[in-house]
């Protein structure tokens, strides 16, 4: 009995295309597959606010300027307290009087914890711990707002703000960043860091929109009373 007689060169063909066949049905099968993957996300923005620096100051000090911020941020301000508070009027001949005034030359220290409700769909968490530290200056401010603990699949969050004259206007650069934990088929890895990156971008555009829409709501009153509970800047 002859055996059909077979090329090498159709056998090797064939082992080729069924080594093919293997390696597409892996990578497909790996593509696939779901791995946890910490997503990141980072913006900056500067933008002039069209407010003289010392009014801006007193507004951001006086005024809850933190909960307007925020509520511009996808979040809600649930709850704030004072964790600490100095007040340095060493620099000040007339402290009370400048106050009055708008021109004050105290430097303040302050640090607040805040708890919010979130409202993002990149996140499981339906609220978040933060901590606020707030260096005041008689020609500069510095906000850094800091997650305290991790919250469901939100890693890490932190904002920043930091203001300074310029002319008759303040110079204020914003900046959110995020690590936010996901779970996702590995070939959707990268449009995961791209929507949580949209999220830091979004986040930081509302931030400004928001700061500029506080600070017009005041800029115009010949006198920025504190709000009950507020600083004496």
């Amino acid at each position: 009995m002859n055996l059909p007689f077979r090329s090498p060169s159709r056998v090797v063909l064939a082992v080729v295309a069924v080594l093919l066949v293997a390696v597409s049905v892996t990578f497909a099968f790996l593509s696939f597959s779901s791995v946890e993957h910490l997503a990141t996300g980072a913006a900056e923005k500067t933008i002039l606010v069209d407010c003289d620096f010392d009014k801006f100051r007193q507004i951001m000090v006086r005024k809850n300027a933190t909960a307007a911020i925020v509520e511009q941020s996808g979040m809600t301000l649930i709850d704030e307290s004072v964790e600490d508070l100095q007040v340095d009027t060493s620099q000040d001949d007339r402290p009370i009087l400048n106050a009055i005034r708008g021109q004050s030359k105290a430097e303040v220290q302050a640090v607040k914890k805040l708890r919010v409700s979130l409202n993002d769909p990149h996140i499981d968490a339906d609220e978040l711990t933060l901590r606020q530290r707030a260096d005041i200056q008689p020609n500069s401010m510095s906000v850094v707002t800091q997650s305290i603990a991790a919250a469901a699949n939100l890693e890490s969050y932190k904002t920043t703000l930091d203001a300074r004259p310029e002319g008759n206007q303040t110079e204020v650069t914003l900046s959110v960043a995020l690590d936010v934990l996901v779970t996702v088929p590995k070939a959707f890895v990268g449009r995961a860091d791209r929507e949580v990156q949209q999220s830091a971008a979004s986040g930081v555009d509302e931030q400004a929109d928001g700061l500029r829409r506080f600070v017009a709501e005041h800029a115009g009153k010949r006198f920025i009373l504190p709000e009950l509970g507020g600083g004496s800047d």
